[in-house]
């Protein structure tokens, strides 16, 4: 070795043992790669399959024990206790999910549903299904299905939507008696003004035009001033979206 060479090594190495030069890591070095920073966003769309029977009553990665009658998930990033809207793009059938697990392990796949909510958007017999997630506030998650997701505390959970005041709300199938009311449909009520406009854009996206009511520092999702033969198409789209929780309030006979 040149004797300089050998000089500047061992000035070198003197420098870093007294700790004026630090010392370079693996990765600094570029002997390893940087692990990726997660960002669950970037998982929207793709492939989701489901766990059952061999994994009925064992822990899952939060700590709750694993039940495939009740509506959660296992996904690599999204915190737990996350509400997902899950829709079955083959088929368009969705449901209202929470985080309590990790995986799916596979590369391939976004998301791992419970058995039973694999059975809500049809993919039992294939085993998997293109799907896209979306994130949903807890008040939209009780608007799902009349209530709360099965297997969700119900702590997490906002009070559910209270009728403006007016007539008791009905069933939209009563305004055949009535064709010449004015109908109010109330989706969901938000203490968030951004949760409630989520709410408007997912609705947007399946042809159904919302509006936002603010009362009492909420913010409330509603179809106002609808007649009763656009209530029920209102009302068909809705259950047919998977919403159970909906209000529906006679405002006023028209004149």
């Amino acid at each position: 070795m040149d004797k300089r060479i050998r000089v500047l090594f061992a000035v070198s190495v003197f420098l870093i043992l007294s700790g004026l030069i630090p010392s370079l890591s693996a990765e600094d070095a570029g002997m390893v790669a940087p692990q990726p920073s997660v960002d669950a966003a970037q998982d929207n769309n793709g492939i989701a399959s489901w766990y059952g029977a061999d994994f009925h009553g064992r822990p899952t990665s939060n700590g709750e024990v694993y039940d495939k009658e009740k509506l959660t998930c296992a996904h690599r990033s999204y915190p737990f206790g996350t509400y997902l809207l899950v829709r079955n793009l083959d088929n368009g059938s969705s449901v209202v999910v929470r985080v309590n697990d990790r995986g799916p392990f596979a590369k391939n796949r976004i998301i791992d549903l419970s058995e039973a909510a694999a059975r809500i958007i049809g993919m039992i017999p294939t085993g998997t299904a293109r799907v896209s997630l979306a994130v949903i506030p807890p008040e939209e998650a009780l608007a799902w299905k009349g209530g709360t997701p099965n297997g969700a505390p119900s702590a997490l959970l906002a009070s559910p939507p209270v009728a403006s005041k007016g007539p008791a709300p009905q069933d939209a199938g009563s305004l055949d008696s009535n064709d010449r009311a004015i109908v109010r449909i109330q989706v969901a009520s938000y203490a968030s003004e951004a949760n409630a406009r989520g709410t408007i854009e997912r609705l947007a996206a399946s042809g159904l035009s919302a509006s936002i009511e603010r009362a009492s520092g909420r913010f409330r999702v509603v179809f106002l001033s609808l007649m009763p033969g656009e209530a029920r198409l209102v009302a068909l789209r809705l259950d047919g979206l998977g919403y159970r929780g909906y209000i529906v309030t006679t405002v006023r006979n028209v004149e």
